[in-house]
């Protein structure tokens, strides 16, 4: 048996992740599992699929009442939406076609309700043409009646004022689907 000496080195440690890297890591991964289906808490009373929609009340930039009522008979695709969201802008252009060239003369609106403050709105607006309706609620009051809790939500509501759908997000296949058979449904009752 050979004796060999043994190299005695320092003990390395392993650098820890900072501060910086773990928080918004941790944070996404929050916001992330926010985001899966079936992990949203449920709407408030009265506002679920099936229901009878209660009325939505509110004002435009120029302070002129803004109604859901005032759309009995059309299907109203109600977009709870902020000018500084990008998913919601994102939106736009298709909302803007479905106004403007799919169901032109047909019984459909969306109501957008904007959260954010009517001078902010009215500067957005001047850029980005929306051919419909908006609500501005700054203070988030439409939103929290409505159990909103993530921009874009989007509520379909059929032309007998009951809440079919509600959507986080924009998965915009499935809501042209629903809009779509919304809106043939009330040409053909």
């Amino acid at each position: 048996m050979t004796d060999h000496p043994v190299e005695l080195r320092p003990m390395s440690y392993r650098r820890r992740p900072s501060l910086a890297i773990l928080i918004p890591v941790c944070a996404g991964l929050v916001v992330g599992l926010a985001c899966i289906p079936g992990c949203d808490p449920p709407p408030p009373e009265g506002k679920e699929i099936g229901n009878l929609s209660p009325d939505v009340v509110g004002e435009d930039v120029d302070g002129k009442p803004i109604r859901l009522s005032d759309y009995r008979g059309k299907v109203v695709l109600i977009d709870f939406w902020g000018t500084w969201c990008p998913p919601c802008r994102f939106m736009i252009p298709h909302e803007r076609e479905m106004i403007e060239t799919k169901y032109k003369d047909r019984p459909f609106v969306i109501l957008g309700v904007a959260q954010d403050p009517a001078d902010t709105l009215r500067e957005f607006l001047k850029t980005n043409r929306m051919p419909w309706p908006n609500i501005v609620d700054p203070n988030r009051i439409l939103e929290k009646q409505w159990g909103v809790h993530q921009l874009p939500t989007l509520i379909l509501i059929d032309h007998k004022g009951v809440i079919r759908e509600r959507w986080h997000g924009a998965p915009l296949d499935e809501i042209s689907r629903e809009v779509a058979k919304a809106v043939t449904a009330a040409e053909h009752p």
